[in-house]
């Protein structure tokens, strides 16, 4: 008889280290998918530059061979396999631009990066400012949900980081 108490009270510690244990996984699981989730913003962000980087080289580059070419309409890039080849829309002035009305700088987007408008899962915006002063181009601007930005202008070429 004196056993059946021993049993309990060791059934009972057994449920309350099991507890413990519980609550303990759960506090470490919050802590990582927090730690997760704030890393989270800072990947997208550094994503977002380094995609800026890579628009800002595919222009120059297609500029360069826009030079090299006698400066034609359309940029032919080929990859490295040199099996495929890449058209791409230039203007007056050798820079990416988009012959289409309807959304422009999603166009130029494409062909500079090849790759939707999206970085680490988060949609890209690609919105054309309308300038007075300027008047033999598109100013676009790129930008993400948390106000991260940059603009690229066709009428220099240049790629400017906004924040």
């Amino acid at each position: 008889m004196a056993n059946l108490p021993a049993q309990a009270e060791k059934k009972h510690r057994s449920l309350t280290e099991f507890i413990i244990v519980i609550i303990i996984m759960a506090i470490m699981i919050k802590v990582l998918i927090t730690q997760f989730f704030s890393q989270q913003d800072k990947i997208t962000e550094t994503a977002f530059i380094a995609l800026a980087q890579s628009f800002t080289s595919k222009v120059n580059v297609i500029h360069s061979q826009w030079l090299m070419d006698e400066q034609p309409d359309t940029v032919i890039v080929h990859n490295l396999d040199d099996a495929e080849k890449q058209y791409v829309s230039v203007n007056q002035f050798g820079w990416i631009d988009s012959k289409y009305a309807s959304l422009p700088c999603q166009h130029i987007w494409q062909q500079a990066l090849l790759m939707p408008l999206t970085v680490v899962k988060s949609p890209v915006t690609a919105v054309e400012i309308k300038s007075k002063v300027m008047k033999n181009g598109r100013l676009c601007r790129y930008s993400l949900a948390n106000g991260q930005s940059f603009d690229y202008r066709s009428d220099t070429g240049k790629v400017q980081q906004v924040n």
